[in-house]
């Protein structure tokens, strides 16, 4: 686990959007969703549930969101 992936973990989780977060993030889209993957694997849980116009926190996410 870096700390990059837990700002974009936190920028997508705030802005409930993956393209949202890669914005607040400055990082692109795709590159944000790969972070995020990697911190699920890492993690071993699923931190959000996707949708095709937004993401929602699992409660693993919402547990960590508020770490």
């Amino acid at each position: 686990m870096e700390l990059h992936q837990l700002k974009q973990f936190v920028a997508a989780a705030e802005s409930e959007s993956f393209t949202r977060g890669a914005e607040r993030a400055f990082v692109s889209q795709p590159a944000l969703s790969a972070s995020i993957s990697k911190l699920e694997d890492e993690m071993g849980t699923q931190l959000f549930i996707r949708n095709k116009r937004s993401v929602v926190l699992t409660p693993a996410g919402r547990k960590l969101l508020k770490r």
